[in-house]
């Protein structure tokens, strides 16, 4: 199973969403909210066992399955920050 596949059968259950695409717009179509956000980067660390600095990242890098996805790989590869 791919990140991405994990990440979206966690936002398909949690916000109850139907066919959640690579591309689908998730915090600025309103599907996740801001508290959305918080439990989605607590479902990241936990599921890939990784720290993200929300200091460092914007709302935006949350937007989309293919961008979490992204942020996920980066931040599991950068050193100090896994």
């Amino acid at each position: 199973m791919t990140h991405e596949d994990r990440i979206r059968q966690f936002v398909e259950k949690k916000f109850r969403a139907r066919a959640v695409g690579d591309d689908t717009l998730l915090f600025s179509s309103g599907l996740v909210d801001s508290f959305g956000v918080l439990e989605l980067i607590a479902f990241l660390e936990d599921e890939f066992k990784i720290e993200i600095d929300t200091n460092t990242h914007e709302i935006r890098d949350f937007d989309s399955i293919r961008l979490v996805a992204g942020l996920v790989a980066s931040v599991s590869r950068t050193p100090g920050e896994a």
